[in-house]
């Protein structure tokens, strides 16, 4: 798997776990405060890995080009 679908993966996990923390009435109040924390730290850590896939592309590098190329010898 590669970092966009392990962080489309951790977003999804994350926004379903805070929906459920924040939803049933049936967990303690002691339980719903980390669990939040864990739904905070996934979802964060799905945006990071969906931008480091975008501005870290293989495939962009190769279209990569020099701006600095004055050649200065006259």
């Amino acid at each position: 798997m590669n970092n966009r679908r392990v962080g489309l993966s951790s977003i999804i996990g994350s926004i379903i776990l805070g929906i459920i923390a924040l939803g049933l009435d049936v967990l303690p109040e002691y339980m719903i405060f980390p669990l939040l924390i864990l739904s905070g730290i996934g979802l964060i850590l799905g945006i990071v890995l969906l931008n480091y896939n975008v501005k870290h592309s293989k495939r962009d590098k190769g279209r990569f080009k020099r701006t600095n190329t004055k050649a200065w010898d006259t």
